[in-house]
């Protein structure tokens, strides 16, 4: 049985009431959102409702209407970057950051008149706040920030970025990918105008599934990309500008979404894998234990702080590219991980795996167990031991 270490890209397996969620809706309930008036589409609504209002409780926002739904964490990105930016405006993101920022960022600047800067960042993969500060200009208009790195897992400080951005009264678009549902978020700590996010990763939801949060201070200035029946003021030919129809044209992934509250909803029971914190092997104590272990490698250069703060662990063998580790990995032991740039081109070359062609990537997720992770650092060991690196 393969063992699976690639829930940064997406969770799996997921628990059973995500896919019992699923199945249901597709067979018995997956009509058109808010378009009809029979008892079916009504109860249906009930439930996109509830899911809407589960998210905006999860990250503290004011009314569950600033919470549009989408269909992936860069689906979100693209709807607060490229309808919020405007020709003449100015933006900053990171080295960081994932190309789910970088790319639309980059069309702005290349196509559409708008002016970009990047700052860097150290060794671990960590943004100095300060840099943003110093980076911000008369017109800068929005900072995006990763709330991790998906590379070294490393936590940004969003709170101090979030306050001067409110000193200098800039919208604040923070891109929670890596750390909703491994850390407790909180959009009026934060501060920030616009927070994304996957459902399909922390959250357990199925792919097709995520939202954007949009504070009521910025809605009216950030322009949807799709435009289209939204099941509200079907007498106008004028795309809605109510928050959430305004982001939400066309049908929504009803099942996707059902999935989702039941992820939302889901306990974890206890048993010998990471869900279960009650016998002391949370996904934080073995992620701090996978990381420890690869470190006391010989021949294994690991990334990122000594103190796991994501569940994220990157990782080089010495004298081998990472691509080729990855398909030892894979064809040896049957361990499922990801390898190379991870969507996160910039951030090598700070942290120094640019040779390796990027990093081998460890996630574990909440249904990984000990005897996984013992599995994992014995191949790790075993390849090393083949390559006679010491």
């Amino acid at each position: 049985m393969p063992i699976y270490l690639d829930n940064a890209a997406t969770s799996f397996p997921k628990p059973e009431p995500v896919y019992a969620a699923i199945d249901r809706a597709n067979r018995e309930y997956a009509v058109s959102a808010g378009r009809g008036r029979y008892q079916r589409a009504n109860d249906l609504q009930r439930l996109l409702a509830q899911t809407r209002t589960a998210i905006a409780d999860r990250i503290n926002a004011e009314s569950a209407n600033e919470v549009a739904f989408a269909f992936s964490g860069t689906d979100a990105l693209s709807t607060a970057i490229l309808g919020y930016l405007k020709p003449g405006d100015h933006a900053i993101a990171s080295s960081a950051d994932h190309t789910s920022v970088l790319r639309p960022l980059w069309n702005l600047q290349h196509h559409h008149g708008v002016e970009l800067t990047v700052v860097g960042c150290d060794e671990h993969g960590v943004v100095d706040a300060r840099d943003i500060e110093v980076a911000c200009q008369p017109n800068t208009k929005m900072v995006c920030l990763t709330h991790a790195s998906n590379v070294t897992g490393v936590l940004q400080p969003v709170k101090e970025a979030g306050h001067i951005c409110r000193s200098k009264e800039v919208a604040f678009l923070v891109d929670a990918a890596q750390t909703i549902g491994h850390h407790p978020i909180d959009v009026q700590q934060i501060q920030c105008q616009f927070l994304a996010a996957p459902g399909h990763k922390a959250l357990l939801g199925p792919l097709g599934t995520g939202f954007l949060y949009v504070d009521g201070t910025v809605a009216d200035d950030c322009s949807p990309l799709r435009f289209g029946g939204t099941g509200s003021t079907g007498n106008e030919i004028e795309q809605p500008q109510a928050m959430p129809q305004k982001f939400e044209s066309g049908n929504l992934n009803v099942p996707g979404i059902a999935g989702l509250k039941a992820a939302l909803n889901w306990q974890p029971p206890t048993g010998n894998s990471a869900a279960d914190s009650e016998q002391g092997s949370s996904l934080s104590v073995l992620s701090q234990q996978l990381a420890d272990r690869l470190r006391q490698i010989a021949g294994v250069i690991t990334y990122g702080p000594a103190e796991v703060q994501t569940p994220t662990i990157s990782f080089n063998i010495e004298g081998l590219d990472c691509q080729t580790a990855g398909m030892l990995l894979d064809s040896q032991f049957e361990i499922e991980c990801r390898t190379g740039l991870h969507c996160a081109p910039l951030i090598h070359e700070k942290i120094g795996s640019t040779p390796f062609g990027g990093t081998v990537r460890f996630s574990p997720g909440i249904f990984t167990t000990q005897v996984e992770i013992d599995q994992a650092v014995v191949a790790v060991e075993s390849i090393v031991r083949e390559l006679g690196v010491s």
